[in-house]
């Protein structure tokens, strides 16, 4: 068996901590419009699972001898499924774009586990820390866009 190719090792960690970043930061912005509990405290909980995930990426990166700037090019599949949904359509549409965030994660990190370059110490990564803590955040949205839209049917 060949060792991994380092290129596509760092490219898969600058791609995987890009779209990290843009999740935390996406977090950051979508708080300005949930400030109620049960959301703003879930949106702050997923943020911190986002940068537990940016810590995960940043310890590869640093293992390779890299530095741990974030790329910006696969961080924005992440903003852009939210970028101005909020303003526009509200909280639960707001929630939905958060969900299609986490998804572009999750195949981000699927395509790195396919990618054969790829060492098993990421895939690892991946699949025992990262992608089991995406598929929850998933979970998560679901279950609250699904409360709101339970209290909006009670109310109407």
């Amino acid at each position: 068996m060949m060792p991994p190719e380092p290129r596509a090792y760092l490219d898969a960690c600058r791609r995987l901590i890009g779209i990290e970043t843009a999740a935390s930061e996406t977090y950051t912005e979508a708080l300005d419009y949930f400030h109620d509990d049960p959301e703003q405290a879930l949106l702050i909980a997923i943020r911190a699972g986002h940068d537990e995930n940016i810590d995960c990426i940043s310890d590869h990166l640093v293992a390779m001898g890299e530095n741990t700037d974030p790329s910006s090019e696969a961080g924005d599949r992440f903003s852009q499924a939210v970028e101005s949904i909020s303003v526009t359509f509200g909280e639960t549409a707001t929630l939905m774009a958060l969900e299609a965030g986490e998804a572009a994660a999750l195949d981000e990190c699927r395509a790195a586990i396919a990618d054969s370059e790829v060492p098993p110490t990421l895939k690892e990564d991946l699949r025992s820390r990262m992608i089991p803590r995406l598929l929850r955040h998933v979970a998560e949205l679901e279950k609250l866009r699904a409360e709101q839209a339970g209290l909006a049917s009670q109310g109407a």
